[in-house]
């Protein structure tokens, strides 16, 4: 038997991601009574949720999450996701925007993913120009994306 060493959040999403959901959200609840002030907690919450298909419950966690740090590249993009999720185009992409701004002032480079979670946005709204123009410009990041044929597939 291996035992591994790891932290709570790890478990939760070991958990989540093994389909044990109930557990998962167990643990989560033991992680957010004593860490209600982490919005990395925040954000494992808002993750579950939207993976569960309650993204209104998504929302108020990670947007608690951004409350708490709104220098959270991660938590921007996740609420971006969550926003199209719930058809709420235009703020999903300042969400995306946000997002970015920030990958740019702290890591320095323009993160593609973030484009393609916009080029999503824009195919959801119908707007098929700005997913190409997102696709070449994603491209030139990086070419070899599997998103970027499924983009160009779904439009």
């Amino acid at each position: 038997m291996v035992v591994r060493n790891m932290n709570l959040m790890e478990q939760i999403l070991e958990a989540f991601f093994e389909g044990k959901i109930i557990e998962a959200e167990r643990k989560l609840n033991r992680l957010l009574e004593t860490r209600k002030d982490d919005p990395q907690a925040w954000f494992l919450k808002s993750f579950i949720e939207k993976n569960k298909g309650n993204n209104e419950e998504a929302l108020k966690a990670i947007e608690h999450a951004i409350s708490m740090s709104k220098n959270y590249t991660g938590a921007w993009v996740l609420k971006g996701i969550i926003l199209r999720n719930l058809a709420r185009y235009k703020e999903s992409l300042d969400a995306f925007d946000k997002a970015m701004e920030l990958q740019l002032l702290y890591e320095n480079y323009e993160d593609y993913e973030i484009l393609i979670e916009k080029a999503k946005t824009y195919l959801e709204m119908g707007d098929r120009k700005k997913v190409l123009e997102i696709i070449n410009k994603v491209m030139e990041i990086n070419p070899e994306d599997d998103e970027i044929n499924k983009l160009l597939k779904s439009i």
